[in-house]
């Protein structure tokens, strides 16, 4: 998670450190997610697929600079066959400039939210990218979804909480941000 100032809409969300230091395994044939889903005006959401690294890690610049995935991490994620990565980009088929992303790793019956993040606050596409992967960890067999948010980001922590999640643990200096270590507040959302 970014701290309050960040320029992204309802939250982000990072990627747990044991999930980073995990080689990627094989591809294989993930689950069929749609094409697209019309989610807002003039925006949609759609799977996210090798194309989108190079404009995926642009993003991560933009939105999380002390801390973005390069090419070779994102790609690894969005191919490996437990996790299922959105974008959120202008058009009716969603292939238009990309507004936001989000990511998930299915583990069994949870599911870990790696990142969300947006580049057009108000707009409800936090919103939509946390529903999109929210169906998804339903769809893989998850029962709970976990992540990892900045305890500074007040921003990201109030969404979250509106979206049903509850903090269960803290992760104390989990985030080193020049020089400074942030706890991560542990968020957990029941999906049964």
């Amino acid at each position: 998670m970014r701290g309050p100032a960040d320029p992204v809409d309802e939250g982000s969300a990072r990627r747990t450190a044991e999930s980073a230091r995990r080689p990627a395994e094989p591809a294989a044939e993930p689950a069929v997610a749609p094409a697209a889903v019309h989610a807002g005006d003039g925006w949609a959401l759609r799977p996210a697929s090798i194309e989108d690294v190079e404009e995926i890690a642009f993003a991560e610049l933009e939105l999380f600079p002390d801390e973005a995935w390069n090419v070779f991490q994102l790609a690894a994620e969005i191919e490996h066959p437990d996790r299922r990565y959105v974008i959120a980009a202008t058009g009716p088929q969603g292939k238009g400039e990309m507004l936001g992303y989000a990511g998930i790793m299915l583990a069994g019956d949870i599911a870990d939210l790696h990142t969300i993040g947006t580049r057009r606050e108000g707009a409800g596409i936090g919103r939509a990218l946390l529903g999109w992967c929210e169906g998804q960890a339903r769809a893989g067999g998850a029962e709970r979804m976990l992540l990892e948010v900045r305890e500074d980001n007040t921003r990201a922590r109030a969404f979250y909480t509106a979206a049903g999640y509850r903090e269960i643990d803290r992760r104390r200096g989990y985030y080193r941000i020049r020089g400074r270590r942030i706890d991560a507040l542990v968020m957990e959302r029941d999906l049964t």
